[in-house]
This record gives structure tokens, C-alpha cells and sequence, in this order.
């Protein structure tokens, strides 16, 4: 792991993912790690409130509806959200460097979120040439009816969960490839490029024999 300060004095001339001279600098906010018992009441949370969901014959409350699990669900996850953003560290860095892959790899990242984005009202517009006429109808619906239904239904929430993933790893702070320090003053890189590590560890030395 390699620590690097928020107001480095002399800061590194490569990026921190590739090791590649610096071309281009970006304002990054790095964001501390969720806790380890965050993220295990995260997935229990998944698992107990989202399997029943999926799978009928999983459901162990009264209400053999999916809503309610739904709700347990959506309510355990703004919370865990909530929880993480009231001790989620911050640490601001006004100008980190970056490469032209850097650049080009944040550039895929935004234009596949703006996709997904823009696929999920296209999606929702299916829901009434597809899946309107199948419920208005008193025939019973075929295997292939009820498959496309399922699709149109779940597409829109898949499009979204992508898109929100992809915009998270479009930002700059994940493309440097950092988290902010448990002291909130410093950045920590656990696997940075060798070249970015070298001059990290060398300036400090230095820092140290001034």
C-alpha cells in the first residue's frame, strides 16, 4: 500500500494506475472504504430479502407476495447507504494526475453509463406495445409471452443498476484507483503502478532527509 498525502508538495509525475508521464490533472474526491461489517450486513441483507424475491418457494413470511420483501429490501439498503455516508471519510485533491489512458479509460466508462442510462426509458416504453395487450387479454399467455414480459419488466431496473454502477467507476477518484486514508488527510493506493510507487516512496525519503 502506498500513501500519498492530500497537498503533496511535489507532486508525482506519473499516473498512479498505468505509470505513464502525466498529461492531464482533474479534481478527485476520494471516499474511505465501507466498514467490513457494513459490507457483511449488506450481502445477509441481499441474500435474505432479495433471494425470496427471485425464488417463490424461499419466501418464509406470511405475505407471500414479493412487495413486501422488495420493501425490506430497498428500506436495509437506503439505510446501509445512509450509514455509509454518515462515516465515510473525504479527502479532496485539487489537481491528481492522470494519462491518456486514464482519460480514455474514464471516457468508456461514461459513454457506457450514458447507454444504460438512456436504455432505461427505452425499455419502459416496451412495457405497453408488450406486456399491456398480455394482461388485457383473457387468453392465457404463452411461455415466450411470459418470457418477454419478465424481460421488459426487470430491463429497465438491470439498465439503471448498470448505469449507476458505471457512473461510480467514471469517477475520477476510482479511475486513479485510491481511497481516502482512515485519517482523512492522506490518499491510500493499494496496488498502484510500480513507476507511481517508486516516486511516491523516493519523495518521501527525501522528504525525510530535509
Amino acid at each position: 500500500m502506498v500513501l500519498v498525502p492530500a497537498q503533496p508538495s511535489n507532486p508525482p509525475t506519473v499516473c498512479s494506475r498505468h505509470g505513464n508521464p502525466v498529461t492531464y490533472t482533474a479534481s478527485a474526491r476520494f471516499r474511505s472504504r465501507p466498514p467490513v461489517w457494513l459490507q457483511a450486513a449488506v450481502a445477509v441483507l441481499v441474500v435474505a430479502a432479495g433471494l425470496p424475491v427471485a425464488y417463490p418457494a424461499a419466501r418464509y413470511l406470511d405475505d407471500p407476495d414479493p412487495e413486501l420483501y422488495l420493501l425490506i429490501l430497498g428500506a436495509g439498503l437506503f439505510a446501509a447507504w445512509l450509514t455509509h455516508n454518515i462515516m465515510v471519510k473525504i479527502v479532496d485533491v485539487p489537481a491528481w494526475g492522470f494519462c491518456p489512458a486514464c482519460r480514455a479509460r474514464r471516457a468508456n466508462l461514461v459513454t457506457a453509463a450514458t447507454v444504460c442510462f438512456v436504455l432505461v426509458p427505452v425499455s419502459c416504453a416496451l412495457y405497453v406495445p408488450v406486456v399491456l395487450p398480455e394482461q388485457l387479454g383473457d387468453d392465457e399467455p404463452s411461455t415466450l409471452a411470459e418470457i418477454v414480459r419478465w424481460t421488459v419488466l426487470v430491463a429497465p431496473a438491470v439498465f439503471a443498476i448498470a448505469a449507476v454502477v458505471l457512473s461510480a467507476y467514471a469517477r475520477w477518484a476510482v479511475v486513479a484507483g485510491g481511497v481516502a486514508g482512515r485519517n482523512g488527510t492522506t490518499v491510500e493506493l493499494r496496488r498502484p503502478a510500480p513507476q507511481f510507487a517508486q516516486q511516491v516512496t523516493d519523495q518521501a525519503g527525501l522528504a525525510e532527509l530535509a
